[in-house]
């Protein structure tokens, strides 16, 4: 039997094969923070979450109230679920994880399963790419120009077992990955999975807010980088036991 459950704590049968976005934790937590932003932007409702005894002993905590760090919200709406992780998912699970993620995709008639996630490709040219079992979602990619589809490489975890089973059983399985730092947070590139998902979609998400986190953590990141080349001129201070007289 599986380690790892998904439990609905909400009737979701007024959807109608709806988009099932999943955003886990990656590089620059992209797809963490893009999911967020989603369940956020859209004020989707709370419909159920995902557990194993082999996750972290964590919970989520927003607006004052804890949450499930691993949770599925919905939008009767947008026709619209999300899955958000705000913790790692073990190596060890992810096999089981993405089987819960993709019988659950079968249970609620979804129409495609889309991932959103960051990329570390060192080129800082902030593109976005994209992967998908369906090749009419790659077509319509190209022909609105809205990312980059891979041609060759490998994607690992969750997401890749996804897109390797979509292939197989051919269902819409796509993964929006977008240039991202590995070093920190990125909402910038969060940003860019939203805006490209929207086109992708036709379902119009805000991403103001993360522009301004983008804009806020640029600017905070200069201002260190100029301290530190300061700092390195000037050379040791005094009261950091170097001496002013040499």
């Amino acid at each position: 039997m599986s380690e790892v459950e998904i439990h609905k704590t909400a009737d979701m049968r007024k959807l109608k094969k709806p988009l099932f976005v999943i955003g886990f934790p990656g590089t620059g937590l992209v797809g963490s923070v893009a999911a967020s932003q989603i369940v956020e932007s859209l004020g989707m409702s709370f419909g159920g979450y995902m557990s194993s005894s082999n996750f972290a002993p964590l919970a989520a905590i927003h607006n004052y109230k804890p949450m499930p760090a691993a949770r599925i919200h919905y939008s009767e709406k947008h026709n619209l679920i999300v899955m958000i992780s705000e913790m790692t998912i073990p190596v060890g699970s992810s096999l089981d994880v993405a089987d819960r993620i993709y019988e659950f995709a079968k249970s609620v008639e979804a129409s495609s399963i889309v991932s959103l996630g960051g990329i570390s490709l060192k080129e800082e040219k902030g593109e976005v790419y994209a992967v998908s079992s369906d090749q009419k979602t790659i077509k319509d990619i190209l022909a609105k120009k809205i990312a980059k589809p891979i041609k060759e490489g490998a994607t690992t975890g969750v997401t890749g077992i996804l897109l390797t089973k979509g292939t197989l059983e051919s269902f819409p399985v796509t993964t929006i990955l977008a240039e991202s730092s590995e070093e920190y947070l990125d909402p910038k590139a969060a940003s860019k999975v939203i805006v490209t998902l929207s086109k992708l979609t036709g379902i119009q998400i805000n991403t103001g807010s993360l522009e301004k986190e983008a804009t806020e953590l640029s600017k905070s990141i200069k201002e260190a980088v100029i301290k530190a080349k300061l700092s390195k001129r000037k050379g040791p201070s005094a009261e950091e036991g170097g001496s002013m007289f040499g």
